[in-house]
């Protein structure tokens, strides 16, 4: 039952809808400009100064009009407000970071209100692509005014999915076609209107990663869990969950089954290099020979022979790209005869397991 001291939760939606938006401006101009200083916090994760100004935006606005609500963001210190008030904001101001700084398009300001636990109006907004996506407890869900839905394959195969591919190969999971998408909260709203089939994280999110796109994914009929099955829970001493997997009903269950002959592994901490791709995922079946390994060999005067630290990118030496690491050294041996005279040159081989794909917005390989 909700609270009877508090408003509507429309009234909520409302509020948080229009105050989103203006957020939205202050991150669309931030991406426009292309100014903002960026930097990695304690646990390594990035943050830009557009980051900070739409939180101290949301955080100004949203509660000068609820003074009596909680607060709950990714860039303010956890006062632990949302345990001693009826209602709470969760906020993540940029969630997709990356993506910004990555200067592609799938990132979204989100705020969610938070009852007991549980979500009772939500706002996801892209503001590159102009998508409001919102929720209201039992009110449906909606696209820029437009009822959304939740498509429900009854199997795997082939299904729409949102995530990284190589951590599928590694999971042995069915052929599918795989995107990605840098925002978790965008990522379960392209589920909620059906433009994906699903969306599966493996590793920790946080309550402002999940919860408003939660309720948009929900009430457009989605199942949102971890990846145990089991539903998130917005008031705990945690603000972080065991993944995500949000899908309709019955590919929902599909997935869990999937995943549940993995818990073991997840289960062991957050170190999770068993998800990464490995060289034998590049062998061909028929000839491992056949499979090209990209190798690059470049070479430069280090700033300190002891750290691979150019001291001039500009002048760095290009010698090639080679498709197996035969080649490569034959190239880097030819090249490393060119250090004799400079004791801070060297030549290097890269292996390059992987390539960012900017267009996609993730990694292939």
């Amino acid at each position: 039952m909700l609270d009877p001291s508090c408003v509507i939760p429309e009234e909520d939606l409302k509020l948080i809808r229009d105050v989103v938006r203006d957020a939205g401006a202050i991150a669309k101009a931030a991406f426009e400009a292309n100014d903002s200083k960026k930097w990695n916090k304690a646990d390594s994760s990035p943050v830009t100064e557009a980051d900070i100004a739409v939180n101290d935006f949301l955080l100004e606005t949203l509660r000068a009009a609820r003074p009596g609500y909680g607060w709950l963001s990714e860039e303010t210190k956890d006062d632990h407000s949302r345990h001693a008030c009826p209602r709470s904001f969760v906020v993540d101001p940029i969630d997709g970071t990356r993506a910004f700084i990555d200067r592609t398009p799938n990132f979204a300001v989100c705020v969610a209100v938070i009852e007991k636990g549980q979500a009772i109006a939500g706002v996801v907004f892209n503001p590159l692509k102009d998508e409001m996506y919102e929720a209201c407890l039992d009110g449906g869900a909606t696209l820029n005014g437009k009822a959304i839905a939740v498509s429900d394959p009854a199997e795997i195969d082939g299904i729409r999915m949102i995530g990284y591919p190589r951590k599928f190969r590694r999971l042995d999971f069915p052929e599918m076609n795989v995107s990605v998408a840098n925002s978790m909260a965008y990522r379960m709203c392209l589920v909620a209107s059906g433009k994906a089939d699903a969306t599966i994280a493996f590793t920790p999110k946080s309550d402002w990663d999940v919860a408003a796109a939660a309720l948009i994914a929900t009430e457009a009929g989605g199942i949102v869990s971890d990846i145990r099955g089991k539903s998130p829970h917005f008031d705990t001493e945690s603000t972080s969950g065991l993944g995500v997997i949000c899908a309709g009903p019955r590919l929902h269950a599909l997935l869990v089954e999937r995943v549940k002959p993995h818990l073991a592994q997840f289960a062991k901490g957050r170190d999770f290099k068993f998800l990464g791709t490995r060289m034998s995922d590049r062998k061909s079946t028929e000839d491992a020979k056949s499979t090209q390994l990209l190798h690059l060999v470049i070479g430069g005067e280090l700033v300190d022979p002891n750290r691979t630290e150019f001291k001039d990118l500009s002048a760095v030496d290009y010698v090639g790209a080679y498709p197996n690491f035969e080649t490569a050294h034959k190239a880097w041996k030819s090249a490393a005869q060119r250090t004799v005279d400079n004791a801070h040159m060297r030549y290097f081989i890269l292996h390059a397991h992987d390539l960012l794909d900017p267009d996609g917005d993730g990694v292939i390989g």
